[in-house]
């Protein structure tokens, strides 16, 4: 397993708190394996209400018309993030945000130069809450098997910078891992 390999196994582990064994991960050939193993680990249940994207957006959304003063039909998963920022109290409206949602990972928010990697739409905040505070998000101590698998291919998404895939897709061969 290549360096990639080796990211990607120790971002599922901190994310979801659990440890993959070299020689499991070494066997796991398509995000459906990795996703079957975390399953496994957390022991995950069928199902539960509200998805884990779902109250990510809620608690963004909630925290964007606490800290701009935007509408709640202004905050959609397309908004523009610099719509929302006046530019006076861009700065400080964004680090308020940043702390609000407990996202204090993001960049900081630079109207002239913009961000070369950063988020520009509420649904890259979203993206960013889900990966960053996973188990917050749970609404009780467990996990249910779509949660495990919507964040592992948030995960590899963001590891291996590939947008579409398909859970049977092979690691190596088709997403480009080393």
């Amino acid at each position: 397993m290549g360096l990639d390999g080796v990211e990607l196994a120790l971002a599922v582990e901190d994310t979801f708190g659990i440890s993959i064994p070299d020689s499991v991960a070494f066997e796991m050939t398509t995000p459906a394996m990795m996703i079957s193993f975390v399953q496994q680990a957390v022991s995950a249940r069928p199902e539960r209400e509200a998805c884990i994207s779902q109250r990510a957006f809620h608690k963004v959304r909630a925290s964007l018309m606490k800290t701009t003063g935007a509408g709640r039909r202004d905050v959609t998963l397309k908004t523009p993030i610099r719509r929302l920022f006046s530019r006076p109290q861009s700065t400080d409206q964004w680090r308020d945000f940043k702390d609000h949602a407990g996202l204090l990972s993001l960049p900081n928010l630079g109207f002239g130069t913009g961000w070369l990697f950063g988020p520009t739409s509420v649904n890259d905040l979203v993206s960013s809450l889900v990966l960053e505070m996973a188990n917050d998000l749970k609404d009780d101590r467990s996990w249910t098997n779509e949660e495990v698998r919507e964040i592992v291919r948030r995960i590899i998404s963001n590891q291996l910078a590939v947008e579409k895939f398909k859970d049977t897709d092979e690691f190596v061969r088709d997403l480009g891992l080393d």
